[in-house]
């Protein structure tokens, strides 16, 4: 049976801002690949509106959501917090959901700060984040009921889906597709993403690759990206 998705990413609202999903779902389940919003209200909110339309939403925060944080384990908590407010959401932080034989594996897999000097990386939580994709994608392996794995990240899996646009931060000794080494059974077949500001739809030996950011659209003609797996 064919598992089919909506995917959405980097709406990037701010508390002013109207959204509006009635009438444009396609699918019965939404992946968010992070960048909502640095406002956690916003976030709640727009989850909920989300949620009215979808069977389950499932989400990953990005690197906007940690913006303004004063402390990375306590905005985790709170993302937590309200995530658990929201029937149907189910937060992909370090998490696995199985539906038809679909194991859909996220984490944010990046994290930016805007700060007075500047844009700063933390790479000790992209450290764990590797970590935990090297180990997810290495227990799936041999899980019976698992016969292909979608990967949802708000970070850029690879030097190569930026395009030749690659930004002065990036570090491509911390890449997160290190992870697809250890696909012994290559079950890995999608990968979606945020935090690109164009729309890409590439397939890459067996796997494709999808990114579908809100902000490389006019916002009154905003779609969802379905993907059939």
């Amino acid at each position: 049976m064919k598992l089919g998705v909506d995917l959405i990413s980097d709406l990037c609202l701010s508390p002013d801002d109207s959204f509006n999903w009635e009438g444009k779902a396609t699918s019965l389940y939404c992946l968010v690949a992070g960048n909502i919003s640095r406002n956690l209200r916003t976030v709640l909110l727009t989850l909920t509106h989300l949620s009215k339309f979808y069977q389950g939403v499932f989400y990953t925060p990005g690197y906007l959501e940690f913006q303004g944080a004063d402390d990375y384990n306590t905005r985790i908590e709170n993302i937590i917090n309200v995530c658990g407010k929201i029937p149907n959401v189910i937060l992909l932080h370090h998490h696995v959901v199985i539906i038809n034989g679909v194991a859909i594996l996220g984490c944010t897999g990046g994290y930016e700060y805007e700060s007075d000097s500047g844009l700063e990386l933390n790479d000790i939580h992209k450290l764990v984040d590797l970590a935990y994709l090297k180990n997810s994608v290495e227990r799936l392996q041999k899980h019976l009921d698992v016969k292909k794995i979608l990967l949802m990240t708000n970070g850029v899996p690879g030097q190569s889906l930026y395009f030749g646009e690659v930004p002065k931060h990036y570090n491509n000794d911390l890449e997160l597709n290190l992870g697809l080494k250890f696909d012994s059974e290559l079950k890995i077949t999608h990968w979606v993403y945020g935090s690109y500001n164009k729309m890409v739809d590439a397939k890459i030996g067996e796997i494709s690759y999808t990114c579908n950011p809100y902000n490389s659209h006019k916002k009154n003609s905003y779609w969802a990206k379905r993907i059939e797996i």
